[in-house]
C-alpha cells in the first residue's frame, strides 16, 4: 500500500502570483483540481479573467476571457468577447504555456510564467 501512495504524484498548489518577465502578472488560485484568476498588466490595460481551469497530473488547462468593451481585440472581434485557450506543463515554480483564439489559429502564442517569491 505504501509503495502504491509512493508513485501517486503530489498535486502542486499554483496558488499565487506569476510573472510572464515582461509587465503581465498571473494571479491563480487553485481548489483541488480546478484554477481560476486574472492577469494583470500595465495601470490602464486591461484585466482578464482565467476561467475553467484544470490541473491534471503536471498538465494545465484554461481559458483568459477576453470581454471588456474597451479591450482592442474584443473590438477587433466586432465587440463580441471571446476566449484565449492556454494548455500546457508546470512545476512548482513554472508554468509552460501555448494557445491561440479559441477554436482557431489566431493569436498564437507561448508563455513561461515564473513563480514570483516575497
Amino acid at each position: 500500500m505504501l509503495f502504491l501512495l509512493a508513485v501517486i504524484p503530489v498535486l502542486a498548489d499554483l496558488t499565487g502570483r506569476w510573472s510572464t518577465g515582461g509587465d503581465g502578472v498571473f494571479v491563480l488560485h487553485q481548489k483541488g483540481n480546478a484554477v481560476t484568476g486574472t492577469i494583470v498588466g500595465k495601470p490602464g490595460e486591461p484585466t482578464y479573467k482565467i476561467v475553467d481551469g484544470v490541473i491534471r497530473g503536471n498538465r494545465i488547462h484554461f481559458f483568459v476571457l477576453h470581454e471588456n468593451e474597451d479591450d482592442p481585440e474584443v473590438k477587433a472581434n466586432e465587440g463580441k468577447p471571446f476566449h484565449n485557450l492556454a494548455q500546457g506543463t508546470f512545476t512548482e515554480d513554472e508554468i509552460v504555456v501555448s494557445g491561440s483564439r479559441e477554436n482557431t489559429t489566431i493569436r498564437e502564442y507561448r508563455l513561461v510564467l515564473k513563480r514570483i517569491r516575497k
